[in-house]
């Protein structure tokens, strides 16, 4: 039940919508958030005001609710820091829902903020009357319905996660709006990313794993940068093979190399042949994206897995999951290591000739998807940010991109998102401070065309985003024969660059030098179909 909050003389005086909103706004910053995303509208009309009354606070302003709340997780993954999106009643907090999913499976701390009608509309069908209570379910670590005198308490709320705040306002009137004066000088939190408690009870699964296997492959996937350095020193004194997917910031550390695996097609088989029956897989960080991973499910009895990792998901139906800090396991793991027994060197020769495979590819088919892929990483200009919008995107960089480490800072969407507002987070995620580039596919564009809407709020971001038009989803297209997975269109992308006012240019193939560019740019590149499947083709012949 929540607790009564007592107002003052002064308050007592001001009208109810007003302190509520007043008094909200108060409680999310002093938890640490100083970025909102508001959609404004008429139920949500206290908030706006409230809002605009601060100094000390950013707000994006947004039409439209579900690329407000992507565009809050690239902020949160951009800051470090909880972002809360402001939204107005029925479905527009039915918008949110995507984002809070992804946010849940990754641990981001997203707060939202819907308004509502009073409590006393609740299952009438009035109009903008919906059941909010409980609305994103299993999605949010915390929520509270608030209305009246009633009490926020998101210190309650351990940012490790979601968090929805309900807020019921009477009908708004402008009048009353207009009165709305925050107070600058109240206190303000440092925010601190949430300090996780070890739990050193089932860390002994690792010791066990290490006893039963005898040819393992460490797999690392999404890493916070705070993680990397404990991670490498951990890898380095295990010595066993590891596959650092992109986004882990790891792929291309050269202090991994002589333990580093490049060629994820076809693992299992390569190793066997080599002598390095892989029987175990230790994965360390975020879900991996990999084709190896989803592999793990025909595998359940005959593969020892141990998932080591901040966030409670196995990413398997049949595994768990050490659920712990990642640094202080490491100071713990890194005295009880047993070095792999199988000798991997002839695996790691072999796979370092599939790359030199690979490598001739990319020049024999210089307009292939995976060769396109391969020179853009050449052109992104060293410490870029690059986003990677969806798991082709995700696969195709993993395999192409170059091995040289050029300092990017990595970032994606995958804790279980699809194509759903990726332009939008990496809009987000873009800072100034460097160039940022974002490689999505064509219909994930399509998803999310509303996205660019926030960048004339971002004057000083340059924000590059490559799309890859292969006339529909053309991952489908190597799993399923029916055609309506594809989705396949003839559609360009110049007008929708034209319509946000964005730079446009088109690429069959990958400029000798990048062009300078600020603001928008949207880069149209277009795979040849014919050279892409030659690409393929061969490839099956290395196998």
């Amino acid at each position: 039940m929540n607790t009564l909050l007592l107002p003052s003389q002064e308050e007592i005086e001001t009208p109810l919508n007003n302190r509520l909103a007043l008094h909200i706004v108060k409680e999310a910053i002093q938890k640490g958030v100083k970025e909102f995303c508001l959609s404004p509208a008429a139920r949500n009309a206290p908030l706006v005001y409230a809002l605009a009354s601060l100094s000390q606070i950013k707000i994006y302003y947004w039409p439209e609710e579900r690329s407000a709340a992507f565009f809050a997780l690239g902020r949160i993954k951009a800051t470090g820091r909880p972002v809360a999106v402001v939204t107005t009643s029925g479905t527009a907090a039915g918008e949110l829902l995507p984002a809070a999913m992804e946010a849940y499976y990754t641990g981001l701390p997203l707060l939202l903020i819907t308004a509502d009608r009073p409590r006393r509309y609740r299952g009438s069908g009035a109009p903008q009357s919906a059941e909010q209570v409980g609305l994103y379910t299993y999605y949010a670590h915390y929520m509270q319905d608030l209305e009246g005198n009633d009490l926020c308490q998101l210190d309650k709320w351990s940012c490790e996660g979601p968090a929805h705040l309900n807020v019921c306002f009477e009908e708004p009137k402008d009048s009353d709006c207009q009165k709305i004066q925050a107070d600058n000088n109240f206190p303000r939190t440092t925010f601190s990313s949430p300090v996780k408690t070890e739990d050193r009870r089932h860390w002994n699964a690792f010791e066990e794993f290490l006893a039963k296997v005898h040819c393992p492959l460490v797999v690392v996937g999404a890493l916070h940068p705070s993680q990397i350095e404990r991670t490498v020193s951990f890898l380095l004194a295990l010595q066993a093979p590891v596959y650092a997917e992109g986004i882990s910031g790891l792929r291309e550390d050269p202090r991994l190399a002589h333990l580093r695996v490049t060629v994820i097609d076809r693992i299992w088989s390569l190793a066997e042949t080599h002598g390095y029956p892989i029987d175990g897989i230790l994965r360390i960080g975020g879900v991996p994206t990999a084709r190896l991973w989803r592999d793990l499910e025909d595998k359940a009895g005959a593969i020892h897995v141990c998932s080591v990792s901040e966030l409670p998901f196995s990413g398997l139906s049949w595994a768990e999951t050490l659920y712990t800090p990642l640094n202080p396991f490491f100071e713990w793991a890194i005295q009880r290591i047993k070095k792999p027994e199988g000798d991997y060197l002839p695996w790691l020769q072999a796979d370092r000739a599939a790359q030199q495979f690979l490598q001739q590819l990319f020049h024999e088919e210089p307009l292939a998807e995976q060769s396109l892929i391969h020179g853009l990483s050449t052109l992104i200009p060293v410490g870029s940010k690059v986003y990677l919008g969806n798991s082709l995107p995700i696969r195709e960089w993993d395999q192409a991109a170059i091995w040289e480490p050029k300092q990017y800072k990595m970032a994606a969407n995958r804790g279980v998102n699809g194509i759903d507002g990726q332009l939008a987070t990496f809009l987000g995620y873009s800072t100034s401070e460097q160039d940022n580039w974002a490689i999505i596919g064509d219909l994930t564009a399509l998803y999310d065309m509303a996205a660019p809407w926030i960048s004339s709020q971002m004057p000083d971001v340059c924000a590059n985003v490559v799309v890859i038009n292969n006339g529909g989803g053309q991952i489908f297209a190597r799993m399923f024969a029916h055609e309506a997975f594809r989705n396949s269109h003839q559609l360009e992308f110049k007008p929708l660059a034209d319509f946000w006012k964005w730079r446009y240019e088109k690429w069959t193939r990958i400029p000798n030098q990048p062009s300078p560019s600020k603001g928008g740019r949207l880069i149209e590149l277009l795979p040849d179909q014919a050279a892409t499947d030659r690409f393929f083709k061969k490839m099956k012949s290395l196998w």
